[in-house]
C-alpha cells in the first residue's frame, strides 16, 4: 500500500487535493493512504514516524519553496504545486514534478503518472 502526504495550508485546499489524489490512484487500482498537513514542522513530524512514498506540496509563495528546501531528503518524493513559476527551483532540488496552480484532475493525473513511472524506474512498484 502506497503513502501518501498533501502538504498545504489552507485547509479547505489540502482536503480537495487528497480527495483528488485518492481519485486518481484508485483509477490506476493502487491502494493508497492518503494523509494531510499543513506547514513544514507537521510534515517533518509525519515523516520521523514514517516515511511516505510520495508528498504533495501545495504551500503558496514561498512558504512552498521553505518546505522543499527543508525537506531535501525527500526531494525524489516530492509532487509540487505553487501559485507561482518555481520551476527552475524545482528543477534544481530534483523534485520530480512542478506546476502551477490551480491543481486540476489533469495536473494531478499527470503528476501521478509521472510519479508512479519514475518510482517504478526505481524499483518501487
Amino acid at each position: 500500500m502506497w503513502s501518501m502526504i498533501v502538504c498545504d495550508g489552507d485547509g479547505a485546499e489540502r482536503e480537495q487535493l487528497m480527495d483528488l489524489a485518492r481519485q486518481c490512484l484508485e483509477e490506476k487500482e493502487v491502494e493508497a493512504e492518503v494523509t494531510g498537513c499543513a506547514d513544514w514542522p507537521e510534515l517533518d513530524g509525519m515523516v520521523k514516524r514514517a516515511l511516505p512514498d510520495a508528498v504533495i506540496v501545495a504551500q503558496d509563495s514561498v512558504e512552498g519553496l521553505n518546505t522543499i528546501t527543508s525537506a531535501r531528503l525527500l526531494s525524489r518524493k516530492i509532487i509540487w504545486f505553487s501559485d507561482l513559476d518555481f520551476g527552475v527551483q524545482a528543477y534544481r532540488l530534483c523534485v520530480p514534478f512542478f506546476c502551477k496552480k490551480p491543481v486540476t484532475r489533469y495536473k494531478m493525473e499527470q503528476a501521478l503518472t509521472r510519479f508512479m513511472e519514475l518510482s517504478q524506474g526505481a524499483g518501487k512498484a
